[in-house]
């Protein structure tokens, strides 16, 4: 038995007893779990989200309220978080914020949520999160898929709670600024609070943010209007009151209220549980976002009177612009051909066309993914198979002529300058997975990830783990080179060898090359254009090519894409994210860039400290071009030394120190590096 199988044994031990215990907690806490059997399936209409009202030309104002909404007319009212303008107005999803390419929007995100969190009995305090030392709950939006200013990304450290009361220290600004440079594609925007992304989501914190070009879109003639539907596709467990359940009890003492994955018994689409849409037989436009924690979707439409395959799926788009040409998925003749596959935070561009159906016919779309996918449970065929009902029982109204296309021209990338290999890790506890990490190292770890700021590089995920995780990289599309099989149990022997302590502070990186079998294999077509979350499946390298640099190619973006705080790289599995999956990354100038741990950098002299703001540890690095004598003082604003950080023969190379400024009152501190070689003074900012 190989190292997966053990783990997937694990894991399916671990999700029944999970199960035991969300029915456990539940009837402790007076509360009683849902039977999803006793809902009436495709009786609600699938709502469709408002688009977001401007305060002022090109400026919102959306605030985060607890409100109250109907999720299935068989449930009493649900209460919910959602984005809106006011509480009248905020909804789960939120409404669609619409932009336009080459048109920069501002947003000022405000926090008018109660003190108290809506899953106060789900927060994992003993996992690395936001922690306020105040009262409130932490949120901060991010626009996943954007091309965006490191201030206005939405970083998990730039948290903050009601009134802005308090701020974590990656915050830099309340009003953030969307310059929507990239191609037109579809986004969303979500909660992204350390440590709590999955409670903040779940709760409703997420809305479609669609990017438009009229010049590149016009010409196209796709669905639109009425026609064109963004369908969020999320999975729920409820209560008998109407309210939420998410689990209360973990699977481990170190972490007791964390669950390495989670999966609801219901499906919802547009916040309403298996909702039905009425079509006319014409073509309509659907922007696809798996909007789950954790649960994968395969999707086709199917004919449950004749159990016969409903129209092909046309994929025209995917997470960062349109494809190359449209392709074909669940064609009714091939059997063979793929379904919709999709990961948590993926976008799928998809027409269908119902104008050969007859009048009346009804199609579930259905979904056969396995959870944890790819080797998990298979999906319950009355409650997570069926996602939602088409019916097409509208008249056409006038003639349909739009079309199936996408002409998009997809560039190649590179050559590339530089390779990172990363491993995706799963550290075992006693109860089961007791955190997950990338790289062997924690969020918090030395930060090694410093691309230059227009170069092109190849990362390669190497899968230890037995799920599929899905990737997702902050600031820039990339695109996927190949995915190649590997002997996991030589590799693994060959990585703890040179890895013996989990998690570390100095990974060593292992190269996959002398360890892959069979050819590596490329994108499927609809992977072959741009994305921002891909799927890493296990027992596989997974490699992309990333250019640091703005979509269309242009010399730099138009905002400084090194500022602080810089950006992230997470599986985006929430609850994998919020135990350890998520590293920082700080795109660099190429003067600044660092060499990789144990290289002899091209560049020496001291870096800029990370986090920064901070409160109350910060990371200082510097670089050394040959071995020699180095002090590191820290100096207040009055020129007092404070601290020495080091004071002692280094050698070559990359170094990294932490200074802990408990004792230290909040503001401006200078540090100073001297040896024989660099004198340089930088500054960072203490905010507690």
């Amino acid at each position: 038995m190989n190292s997966h199988e053990i783990i997937l044994r694990m894991k399916a031990t671990f999700l029944i007893a999970a199960c035991v215990l969300l029915v456990l907690a539940g009837s402790i806490l007076g509360q009683v779990p849902l039977d999803p059997l006793t809902l009436t399936k495709f009786i609600d209409p699938l709502p469709v989200p408002g688009v977001m009202p401007q305060a002022a030309p090109n400026y919102y104002e959306i605030g985060m309220y607890q409100v109250t909404q109907q999720l299935h007319s068989q449930l009493p009212p649900t209460t919910v978080w959602g984005y809106g303008t006011s509480a009248a107005t905020a909804s789960f999803p939120a409404a669609t914020i619409e932009a336009t390419r080459g048109v920069p929007i501002q947003v000022l995100w405000t926090n008018n949520l109660p003190m108290t969190h809506l899953f106060e009995t789900s927060l994992d305090r003993t996992l690395h999160w936001a922690d306020p030392q105040g009262p409130g709950i932490p949120v901060v939006t991010h626009l996943h898929g954007g091309e965006n200013e490191p201030q206005s990304d939405g970083h998990p450290d730039a948290w903050f709670t009601q009134g802005f009361a308090e701020t974590g220290p990656g915050w830099q600004q309340q009003v953030y600024t969307y310059y929507n440079n990239q191609e037109p594609t579809t986004l969303w925007y979500h909660d992204h609070a350390l440590g709590m992304t999955r409670l903040n989501v779940y709760a409703g914190l997420a809305g479609f943010y669609l990017l438009r070009d009229p010049a590149v879109e016009g010409p196209m003639n796709l669905p639109g209007g009425p026609y064109e539907i963004p369908l969020v596709i999320q999975d729920r467990m409820f209560n008998t009151d109407g309210s939420l359940a998410y689990p209360t009890v973990g699977v481990n003492p170190e972490h007791p209220q964390w669950q390495p994955e989670f999966f609801g018994n219901t499906i919802l689409v547009n916040g309403v549980v298996w909702p039905y849409l009425d079509v006319e037989p014409r073509k309509y436009r659907f922007r696809f976002l798996n909007g789950s924690n954790s649960r994968f979707y395969s999707m086709q439409l199917v004919d449950k009177t004749t159990d016969s395959p409903g129209p092909a799926f046309y994929q025209i788009g995917s997470d960062g612009g349109y494809l190359g040409a449209p392709v074909m998925l669940n064609d009714p003749a091939d059997p063979n051909t793929p379904r919709l596959l999709m990961a948590p935070g993926e976008r799928a561009d998809i027409i269908i066309d119902f104008s050969g159906v007859a009048p009346g016919t009804e199609f579930v779309l259905d979904n056969n993914a396995r959870s944890p996918f790819p080797k998990g449970a298979t999906p319950s065929p009355q409650t997570e198979r069926p996602i939602m009902k088409f019916r097409v029982v509208l008249p056409l109204a006038g003639a349909d002529n739009s079309s199936i296309t996408a002409n998009n021209v997809i560039p190649a990338l590179g050559p590339a300058s530089v390779t990172r290999t990363f491993t995706l890790n799963e550290i075992m506890g006693a109860g089961g997975p007791l955190e997950a990490l990338i790289n062997g190292q924690k969020w918090g770890g030395t930060l090694y990830e410093l691309p230059q700021l227009g170069a092109t590089e190849i990362w390669e995920f190497v899968n230890l783990t037995g799920d599929a995780h899905p990737i997702h990289l902050h600031l820039v599309q990339f695109q996927l080179v190949s995915r190649q099989k590997f002997r996991v149990n030589q590799y693994t022997k060959a990585y703890d060898a040179a890895n013996p302590v989990l998690p570390t502070d100095n990974p060593v990186a292992v190269s996959p090359a002398p360890y892959v079998s069979g050819k590596p294999k490329g994108p499927n077509p609809n992977e072959s254009g741009w994305k921002d979350t891909f799927i890493m499946y296990p027992g596989e390298v997974s490699r992309v090519v990333v250019r640091f640099a703005p979509q269309d190619g242009g010399p730099s973006f138009p905002f400084d894409a090194t500022a602080e705080p810089g950006y992230v790289y997470h599986c985006h599995i929430l609850e994998h994210e919020d135990n350890e999956m998520m590293r920082p990354f700080k795109v660099v100038a190429p003067a600044a860039a660092a060499a990789k741990p144990g290289d002899v950098p091209e560049t020496f002299g001291l870096r800029q400290n990370y986090p920064n703001p901070f409160n109350p540890t910060t990371d200082i690095a510097f670089a050394l071009s040959r071995p020699g004598h180095v002090t590191l003082n820290v100096y207040n604003i009055v020129g007092q030394k404070v601290a020495t950080l080091a004071d002692g023969n280094y050698s070559a190379g990359e170094h990294t120190v932490s200074w802990d400024a408990s004792a230290m009152s909040s503001g401006v501190y200078f540090y100073r590096l001297e040896s024989a070689e660099v004198r340089e003074t930088r500054k960072m900012l203490l905010l507690k």
